[in-house]
């Protein structure tokens, strides 16, 4: 099937998908909500103090990195519980209890009027936003084709973005508001969202994996035929022996390949091909993390920093999210000719450019020239982003695992980038602030720092990071458990393994009294 065949093929699928990922819209505009609010003078009135000068109040930086730190404290917290959750649960039942359960803690910042109280709300809602982070590119890659995977779990990333500019743009309709409804308007928002979720997901059907792996066969068919074209019982009935094939040869692989002093855990690593894929999914993840896009949640303190003109600071700020969107939109279009892996590449080393020009703009004397300056390079290190490691990551992370470990190997390189982000909340606060409020005064000079995590990103992905487009889960599971280098994935060199694979099987039966002919046969014929 073409694309395009594809897509009106899998329109039902696609809307559920859909369906799933607007819960990171929630949690990035919850997110990006933070970051922007720090701009408001009604807030910095509340939870700041007050200082010499025409801001009248600022929020400490302290205060800054707590703000940014207790959601993914939450967020961890969510990731750990997420594989036990979603076990007992499955994917539908978990987030449509998160959607409610994030919808009731927004009301803790709605009415927050203290320090404690705001950072409370911030923690506690954080733990359903790291759920959401490991589910909704888990379920889209356990229902997509191959065709469609890519933009499917890449979505993911646009939703990022969508609540990124929604927060910007809310926060722009009240910036002139002089009352407390400035900041609790914005907080307010994500009821709307809950509500439009749970309506949407509601009438979404449960991974067929999830009810596989229970062996409830009869659920997994029914999910199925929800799943694929109307009426095209044929075509469901192979996707499901497709998926109970994978998931039986997994399972020879775990009892046959168990690793030296690990004990078989069934959530995440059980031998030495999950060991590389948990590897390659946490790395990965890093990477993006490492790799400048801190920067972009904080841009209007790196602007602020800049000496910009403070009408100008919101306006130039919406340019960041406005850039992410076509980025993304983008990426899909760039998969289709270029891979997975040389994209990702290609984007570290754009990356490092962007930020190295990013670093070398803090030396433009006329503020203004140098706030506009940074913020078209800010504005062009998006664009670079959310074409290539912020979309392609989604992509990477949720196809690189095996179907029996999904969701726990996400939740891993999840908790993974979330841990290295930790470092991002503490350090972008001290370089983005003055000295006279606590920080170092770096500005755009940050560029340079993440510009060297950029470099060991492109090394490792050269190395490490395998080819996944084009893959079956069974495909990929040959290329892994045969330890091919990751510069040699593709479809033709999973085929030839299998190929090579099924004539020794064949050999082993006849030399255990089958004659060759009928081995061959029977190795040939299995679908």
């Amino acid at each position: 099937m073409s694309f395009w065949d594809a897509v009106k093929a899998d329109r039902r699928l696609i809307m559920y998908t859909i369906g799933f990922s607007g819960t990171i819209i929630m949690e990035g505009y919850g997110l990006a909500t933070m970051g922007n609010l720090l701009g408001i003078y009604n807030f910095k009135k509340m939870f700041g103090n007050p200082v010499v000068g025409p801001e009248a109040f600022k929020v400490p930086p302290h205060l800054q990195t707590l703000f940014g730190l207790m959601p993914q404290f939450g967020a961890l917290l969510g990731i750990a519980l997420t594989p036990l959750i979603t076990d007992k649960l499955g994917y539908k039942k978990t987030v449509l209890l998160m959607v409610l359960l994030s919808a009731a803690l927004a009301t803790i910042t709605f009415v927050a009027t203290n320090v404690p109280v705001l950072l409370t709300g911030y923690f506690l809602q954080g733990i359903p936003w790291g759920l959401f982070q490991v589910v909704s590119p888990t379920y889209a890659s356990e229902i997509a084709s191959i065709q469609l995977r890519p933009i499917l779990t890449t979505w993911n990333n646009l939703c990022w973005v969508i609540g990124q500019f929604l927060a910007a743009a809310v926060i722009v309709g009240f910036f002139d508001n002089m009352t407390d409804m400035s900041f609790r308007i914005p907080f307010a928002v994500q009821w709307i969202f809950a509500f439009v979720l749970l309506v949407v997901i509601f009438f979404a059907p449960e991974s067929p994996y999830w009810y596989l792996k229970k062996n409830r066969i009869p659920e997994a068919r029914k999910a199925i035929t929800k799943l694929v074209r109307k009426g095209n019982a044929g075509l469901a009935e192979e996707k499901l022996a497709l998926m109970r094939h994978t998931l039986e040869q997994e399972s020879k692989q775990d009892d046959g390949d168990t690793v030296k002093g690990i004990r078989k855990y069934t959530g995440l690593v059980n031998n030495r091909v999950d060991a590389r894929r948990t590897e390659i999914a946490c790395v990965t993840w890093a990477i993006q993390a490492l790799c400048g896009s801190s920067l972009l949640g904080w841009t209007i303190i790196f602007l602020n920093s800049t000496g910009m003109a403070r009408d100008l600071l919101f306006k130039v700020n919406l340019a960041g999210p406005t850039a992410g969107l076509f980025g993304t939109i983008a990426s899909w279009w760039l998969m289709q000719y270029v891979g997975r892996r040389a994209i990702y590449l290609w984007g570290c080393i754009a990356m490092c450019a962007l930020l190295v020009g990013c670093g070398f703009s803090s030396f433009e004397e006329d503020k203004n020239k140098r706030g506009l300056i940074a913020g078209a390079i800010l504005a062009a290190i998006t664009l670079v982003y959310d074409l290539t490691l912020g979309p392609i990551c989604y992509s990477i992370v949720s196809e690189v695992p095996s179907v029996r470990r999904r969701a726990a190997t996400v939740s891993a390189a999840r908790g993974m980038y979330l841990v290295v982000n930790l470092s991002n909340y503490w350090l972008t606060p001290l370089m983005a602030n003055y000295p006279d409020n606590g920080g170092w005064g770096w500005g755009p000079k940050a560029g340079f720092y993440h510009a060297g995590w950029c470099i060991l990103g492109a090394i490792y992905t050269y190395f490490r990071i395998p080819e996944t487009n084009n893959l079956s889960a069974r495909g990929m599971d040959i290329l892994f458990q045969n330890k091919t280098s990751a510069r040699k994935f593709s479809p033709q060199k999973a085929a030839e393994l299998e190929s090579s694979q099924a004539v020794t099987s064949a050999f082993r039966r006849t030399s255990s009294g089958d004659t060759g002919d009928k081995a061959v046969a029977r190795v040939v014929e299995k679908p």
